[in-house]
């Protein structure tokens, strides 16, 4: 298994690809090592990330005051009815939506009216919720026993599936085991193909992924859709030739966009174990020095 741990919150530069610095790292670490029995430095870390958070300045406040400085999304509106949206974070993107909407209807009093109602979008369920009860009456342990019981698939890889996926973990094991690319037999055991051996996710997610989930590059599969790369670099760059395998596959790739796309991965990877700065430093405090090659080799 592995672990999770953070987080920092300190002052960056604006970049695409923002990536943890060493000291962030470090502290990270020395935090960890307070509670813990056993020890823990660089060669423990199996991927680290950082991403950038907007921190919005109120548009009426006096601008030498740092305490009007939000973590939250400010909706405003200037002359002409231009509506603006910043800030926020991912995971209050939906009431960000509401809010600029409601902004919308509150301002333009016609459309407000021909509205039929409020916003519904905090009681939705999502795809996969079994919205109906048709499927489990959302006792989810159905699926996961349905997973094991009718499909063969062994305990972590059933939760881990049911954890993801809800009830669409029942139509991607139909995939997985209805396709020969993505199991083997051996007499009347099925076994599923795993995109490497120290992690749940199988080949078939790629496939449902490109297929069911909008996939469109080998770096929404492994960071956008499995997940695989917040886990560990390194068993995602083993398991890269695989996934670009399939990928070409789901998608009609030549070589040349396959080589973009091992190209675009890597340099993806590179952000989520290399920290900012000095990479040979890193390998000084422990980081494996075969992946930092790897990932710092031009292609």
């Amino acid at each position: 298994g592995v672990g999770v741990a953070g987080t920092t919150d300190t002052k960056g530069e604006i970049t695409f690809e923002p990536r943890p610095t060493l000291p962030e790292v470090d502290f990270i670490l020395s935090e960890c090592n307070r509670v813990l029995r056993d020890p823990v430095d660089y060669s423990t870390v199996r991927a680290s990330w950082s991403g950038i958070r907007p921190l919005v300045r109120d548009p009426n406040a006096d601008p030498s005051d740092t305490k009007k400085l939000s973590r939250d999304h400010v909706v405003d509106v200037v002359d002409g009815g231009l509506i603006s949206i910043v800030g926020g974070k991912w995971t209050t993107y939906r009431k960000m939506a509401e809010d600029a909407v409601d902004k919308c209807l509150e301002i333009n009093p016609a459309v407000k009216a021909a509205a039929q109602s409020g916003c519904i979008t905090a009681t939705m369920q999502l795809v996969g919720a079994d919205r109906g009860g048709e499927v489990c009456s959302q006792n989810f342990d159905r699926v996961a026993i349905t997973l094991r019981e009718e499909f063969g698939f062994d305990k972590d890889t059933a939760t881990h599936l049911r954890h993801n996926y809800g009830t669409r973990a029942l139509q991607l094991a139909v995939v997985a085991r209805g396709e020969a690319a993505f199991h083997s037999k051996s007499k009347d055991k099925v076994f599923y193909n795993r995109l490497h051996p120290k992690y749940p996710q199988l080949e078939a997610e790629v496939a449902f992924a490109a297929r069911h989930e909008f996939a469109e590059t080998a770096t929404d599969v492994i960071a956008r859709r499995t997940r695989i790369a917040f886990l560990d670099a390194n068993a995602t760059l083993e398991a890269l030739p695989r996934i670009l395998e399939i990928m070409a596959k789901e998608k009609g790739w030549n070589s040349t966009r396959v080589a973009a796309e091992e190209k675009a991965a890597k340099r993806f990877l590179e952000t989520m174990y290399l920290p900012e700065g000095n990479a040979q430093e890193a390998v000084k405090r422990g980081a494996s020095k075969k992946l930092v090659k790897q990932l710092t080799m031009k292609a």
